[in-house]
This record gives structure tokens, C-alpha cells and sequence, in this order.
């Protein structure tokens, strides 16, 4: 079933789709939803400027651009500068002039490590996730360069992929009425670097009220991959690969201006890291940072995440968040582990590889303590090889996602009033999708993989796979991140789906949820690993 539809928004009339979801249901699919100007041309590097209206019926047939990039799986290099596009799918429409049906809505931020990926059908098909009775909306978000470059200064504050993000939640608060949605009850939710992109909506003054719950999955806001320090030397480095010789961001500006967008992505993955930061397995150059002050300029991080944090300045609404068991498993994405020259070079730039993703202090005397500590706990004082690879998989874990996680949730423990909800996910099943598409063989849940479980990617086709635990894990994720969506409460009495009451984490109760064949609460995540990483830190 393909029909056409019309909805008015606040730009214009948009033509969408209604057919049949994956399971038969109904969604009215709009989709390559212009929710800001295309940043090209004079605009690139810019803050999101809002779209101007246009005359006629615009088609919203089918997803528009994606965002300029290198593709991490595919090696790939694609996308377009104009990719400022939103997709709509929502299981039911208001009655024509009409906007009073006030389905609950969720807004999915794509993960890609800030520099690839999309908010395409290809991987994030929401048919699952609409068929519980919720309106899905995907994003895309300028990324790489074209999305965080930072020169402290005005002509690049920085952060405009994260803008771009806030320009979205904006148009959705103008407009998801006209599809069914309720702007009063927006659940904001992401994965990996859109996990942690979610949690900075939670610091940012930009982001106020364009939500009333979040999810972050296996993101936190001081990820190490996800927050540069020194944004200025990384967009002059790219500059000077590329001949300028200047020392003026305003000229530098219009010198990146006028460079091909591919030659620009390929230069800032060659160029942008500083030589120290090029031994590191997971790192990018052109992510998130902090933003300086400056008259008229809208400023989404007024400070370090830790600190807004920690100083109690961030919205206090209902928040979701966890990881996967094995979460390290993705290293496999960045380095194969199956060739003996991989090995010796890990065992001989250990230290290298490792300490710039440890919160050392600047000018640290004691670098070769820290790296004893570091060995002797995970690779138990034995040199890096196949027997210790899984204590190197353990400290990755903790060192990219699970660490930091953690000190999320322990200090929203103590100063949130709204209920926090702490998982780990650790179902080994056939839609764990990452694992499956990286052809990773060991046991656990990877990065991503509970990905499979909440989205049908059109990339692989879920159900010559399916299994009956799959199925029901699918079918208990979905409820979990939807009833939270539409209550705040991922376990409402009375669903025999959903055997376990799923308790907010306290500082009194350090409980979470265990997503596996079977739900089950349980207190102290990781406790061994995160005692000896509070230790670790404390003793520096």
C-alpha cells in the first residue's frame, strides 16, 4: 500500500507517503525534511539558519542527502554539504485541521564518532519503533570539519553539528503537531556519539525545553573521543596540508571555503590529529569542544561538561542511559587484532596508544606509574597478546564508554531529583547488528549491537536471521524504550512482556537493568572495574 499524503507545515505543504510498516501496521512516512537553509557555500561553517518557506507541494518522498564523510565501514567517501534533513514516520495522522492527537515523539541522534554516518533508513528503520504507537523522527547533522570546526573565535565558535541538532529539535517543537506529535512530550535518544550528543542536550542552555526525556546509549558528554581540547591547531593543521600560510581565522575561513568538500573531509582525517594523538586506536579530530563567549553568538557548551555537570547545570528530566557488556569489541572496527604486526605494535607503543584517552593531568610526571597500573590490572603484567587480549578489550571498554558512563550516572545520583534509569545490555543474539556487519567473532554484546533490537536497518534484512530469543528481546527492548517514552516509566504494571519492575538507580540503590535472555536487576555495574578506576584517579 503507497499512498500520497499532504501535511502544512510551517515552511510549506509537504507531500509524504502512507504505507505499510514491516509488521503490517500503518506509517505515514515523510521523509528528506529540510528543517534548515542547506550550509553551503558562504554559509559553511555557520550556525543553522532557519529554512526559508517555499510555493507549491515539496515532495518528502524520499530521505534527502547525507552528510559529507569518510564511511568507517565501507571506507567509502560520499555524502553532500546540503544535508540538513529530518524523516518523519508517525502511525497515524491528525484529522485534516486538526493538530490535537498528541502521540508521544522520539527524536534519534545517529552515532558515527561526530565525523560519519546518518539518520537513513539503511540503518535506522523505524518501522519497530512506530509500531508501538510512537512518532519517530531521524537526523542528519553536519559532521567532521564541516560540523566542529573551532577556531575560538567568532567566524568559527564551534559545535554547529550540535546546533544543527538543536535547529532540528526546534523545527520539531514548530511542526510535529501537523504529523500527530505531541510537542510537550519529546524524548530525545542516540547511541554512541548521538548518546553523547543527548547528554550535552541535557548541559546546554541551547536545548531548554525541546525535551522532556532522553536516552543516551553507551555515550556520555567526556567520552574521550567525543570532546577536543585544542580545536584551533587541529583547523590550522588541515589548512596548512591544504598550502595556506596564514595565521588569521578569518582568513583561514575563507580559505577552507573555497576547498572542494571531499578534498576537505579526506584532508581533516589525514591532517587534523596532532602526531601524539595519530598512535590512538579510537580518536577524531573535529568533535565537540568548548566554546568561547562572544556578543550574538549562541553558545551550546558555555563550559566543560564535568563542570556543567558537577555544578548541578543541566535539565532535570527523566534519563535513560547504559552500556554493552563488551563495548571494547568495536577496537576491531580501528584495528585487526588477527595480524601479528598489530600486536607488536600495541605491546610497543602501549603507552602511546593508551594514556591519551586517560584523564591524566596536564604536564603528568608519572606516566610510567600509570602505565604499570594499567598493565598489571588488565593485562595482569603480561605482554599484550591473543591470551590478554580480552583484558585489553575490558580496558577500552571502560577507557571509551563504560567509565565515563558511570560517573554520569553516579553524580546525577546525587543531584537529580528526576528518575534515573541505568542498563546494561548484554544479549548475544542474531540482531546484534555491529558485530554481524564487522564479522566479530568473539562472545558478548559489542558497541552498537543493541542497535539490531530497536531499529530494522534496510542494510540487512533482520528477519532471514531471527530466532526466537532475538525476537522476544526485540520485542522487550521496543517496549522498554517506548513506555519510557510515552510515561517516563519503562516498566508500567500489568505487561507480562516485561516480567521485571525496572527500579530508578539511587545513590542508596545503585541498581540496574540487565537486558539479556532474561531482564533482571542488579546492583554495581562492572564493580571491580570501576573501584579500580576511582582508585586509579584518585591516586593521581
Amino acid at each position: 500500500m503507497t499512498d500520497t499524503v499532504t501535511v502544512e507545515v510551517a515552511q510549506g505543504t509537504l507531500r509524504g507517503r502512507k504505507t505499510n510498516s514491516k509488521c503490517g501496521g500503518t506509517i505515514y512516512r515523510f521523509q528528506g525534511v529540510p528543517y534548515a537553509k542547506p550550509p553551503v557555500g558562504p554559509l559553511r561553517f555557520k550556525d543553522a539558519q532557519p529554512m526559508e518557506p517555499w510555493s507549491g507541494v515539496r515532495d518528502a518522498l524520499r530521505e534527502g542527502n547525507y552528510c559529507s564523510q569518510l564511511d568507517l565501514q565501507t571506507k567509502q567517501l560520499g555524502g553532500s554539504e546540503d544535508c540538513l534533513y529530518l524523516n518523519i514516520y508517525s502511525p497515524q495522522l491528525p484529522k485534516s485541521g486538526s493538530d490535537d492527537l498528541r502521540l508521544p515523539v522520539m527524536v534519534w541522534i545517529h552515532g558515527g564518532g561526530y565525523v560519519c554516518g546518518s539518520g537513513d533508513a539503511i540503518y535506522y528503520g523505524a518501522d519497530y519503533l512506530v509500531d508501538q504507537g510512537v512518532l519517530v523522527v531521524t537526523i542528519n547533522y553536519r559532521l567532521g570539519i564541516f560540523g566542529f570546526l573551532c577556531l575560538n573565535d567568532p567566524v568559527a565558535p564551534g559545535n554547529a553539528g550540535l546546533k544543527d541538532q538543536v535547529a532540528a529539535l526546534r523545527w520539531v517543537q514548530k511542526n510535529i503537531a501537523k504529523f500527530g506529535g505531541d510537542p510537550n512530550n519529546v524524548t530525545i535518544f542516540g547511541e554512541s556519539a548521538g548518546g553523547a550528543s543527548v547528554h550535552m542536550h541535557m548541559l546546554s542552555p541551547m536545548s531548554k525545553g525541546l525535551f522532556c526525556r532522553a536516552i543516551a546509549q553507551s555515550g556520555a558528554a567526556f567520552n574521550p573521543w567525543g570532546f577536543e581540547r585544542h580545536p584551533r591547531e587541529a583547523a590550522f593543521r588541515v589548512g596548512a596540508a591544504l598550502g595556506f600560510s596564514g595565521d588569521q581565522p578569518e582568513e583561514l575561513v575563507e580559505f577552507l571555503r573555497g576547498v572542494d568538500h571531499m578534498t576537505l573531509v579526506q584532508a581533516a582525517l589525514n591532517h587534523g590529529l596532532s602526531q601524539e594523538n595519530k598512535e590512538r586506536i579510537l580518536v577524531f579530530a573535529f568533535v565537540p569542544t568548548l566554546e568561547m563567549e562572544a556578543e550574538g553568538v549562541e553558545r551550546f557548551l558555555p563550559g566543560s561538561p564535568l563542570e556543567l555537570l558537577e555544578s548541578g547545570i543541566y535539565q532535570d528530566v527523566p534519563y535513560m542511559t547504559g552500556v554493552t557488556n563488551v563495548e571494547g569489541l568495536v577496537a576491531w572496527q580501528f584495528a585487526d587484532f588477527n595480524k601479528p604486526e598489530t600486536m607488536t605494535r600495541i605491546e610497543n607503543d602501549f603507552a602511546k596508544i593508551i594514556l591519551p584517552d586517560v584523564r591524566l593531568p596536564v604536564n603528568y610526571s608519572k606516566k610510567d606509574q600509570a602505565v604499570s597500573k594499567l598493565r598489571h590490572y588488565f593485562l595482569k603484567d603480561k605482554p599484550f597478546s591473543e591470551e590478554t587480549l580480552p583484558g585489553f578489550i575490558d580496558m577500552c571498554s571502560d577507557l571509551w564508554f563504560a567509565e565515563q558512563v558511570h560517573i554520569t550516572v553516579k553524580k546525577m545520583a546525587q543531584l537529580a531529583k528526576a528518575p534515573l534509569y541505568y542498563y546494561q545490555f548484554s544479549f548475544d543474539g542474531s540482531f546484534n547488528g555491529f558485530k554481524i556487519l564487522t564479522k566479530i567473532k568473539s562472545s558478548g554484546a559489542c558497541h552498537g549491537d543493541e542497535l539490531g533490537y530497536l531499529f530494522n536497518p534496510e542494510i540487512m534484512d533482520m528477519d532471514t536471521i531471527a530466532n526466537p530469543p532475538a525476537v522476544l528481546t526485540r520485542s522487550r527492548m521496543l517496549k522498554l524504550w517506548t513506555n519510557f517514552a510515552k510515561t517516563g516509566n519503562p516498566t508500567p504494571e500489568g505487561d507480562p512482556l516485561l516480567p521485571v519492575m525496572w527500579e530508578p538507580h539511587t545513590a542508596a540503590n545503585p541498581c540496574y537493568l540487565e537486558i539479556n535472555e532474561e531482564l533482571s536487576m542488579k546492583k554495581h555495574m562492572f564493580k571491580e572495574r570501576m573501584q579500580f578506576w576511582e582508585e586509579f584517579y584518585r591516586n593521581i
